[in-house]
């Protein structure tokens, strides 16, 4: 091929990745649900997914084994960052930098229709980015406050009671920053965004075309090119 067409695709996430992200994703859905049917209790929608839950008792029973099974896929991803060479790649294209700020900025000057270039993306632009620590944060804080929940008992023991108060309310208010960042911004990001619609199948296959990479993430696909992977022709 002379150039770089649709067909041509190389592999961007691992199989393992893109299980780590199904776990997430499906735990994380199934915590906001129960959640908010114990936030809400008291309006009908509240009602509504507490009957389809099974009640107060079949909810909690789904909290707790979403809660291990988010519990479980983030010690997994932590221990893939500590001591896997391809974790570790991934974590350190993950870490935000000037250039991010810089981009961000640019693409707002764009938006309002300034005569500006488009940036030039790496492996992971901003927005992703942004969204990978707002989940890791926010993770951290919600298993923190979950768990200490459910050891009301032995947290209590060793935590002040102001303190488990705020950890209760943490733990239920910050679900709807999570619904709010994640299952908005992020699924307009992967389905609705121009550029992808109807859906980015990425994060199913693991793969994307040489021309998407090529236009999404141009300093990525030079790094590849230069580094053999991908051809003078555009082949993987």
């Amino acid at each position: 091929m002379s150039k770089v067409t649709g067909k041509a695709a190389i592999q961007r996430f691992t199989l393992s990745e893109r299980l780590q992200h199904a776990l997430l994703m499906l735990s994380t859905l199934v915590l906001l649900v129960t959640g908010f049917s114990l936030l809400f209790h008291d309006v009908w929608i509240g009602r509504w997914l507490l009957w389809l839950e099974g009640g107060v008792q079949g909810r909690g029973l789904i909290h707790r084994w979403a809660a291990g099974v988010l519990m479980a896929a983030c010690g997994y991803h932590f221990l893939t960052i500590l001591f896997t060479e391809r974790g570790h790649a991934q974590f350190m294209h993950m870490q935000p930098r000037r250039q991010d700020l810089r981009d961000f900025l640019q693409v707002m000057r764009l938006n309002l229709g300034r005569p500006v270039e488009r940036p030039v993306f790496d492996r992971f632009d901003y927005r992703q980015k942004f969204q990978y620590w707002v989940f890791l944060l926010a993770g951290a804080t919600m298993i923190m406050s979950g768990l200490a929940l459910w050891f009301a008992t032995e947290a209590m023991a060793v935590i002040p009671k102001w303190l488990f108060d705020l950890l209760a309310v943490l733990h239920g208010r910050e679900s709807i920053v999570i619904f709010l960042v994640l299952f908005l911004w992020h699924l307009y990001d992967v389905h609705l965004r121009p550029e992808v619609f109807p859906m980015d199948w990425t994060w199913i296959t693991g793969r994307i075309s040489l021309a998407d990479l090529r236009e999404r993430h141009p300093l990525e696909y030079e790094r590849l090119r230069r580094a053999g992977a991908i051809d003078g022709d555009g082949n993987a």
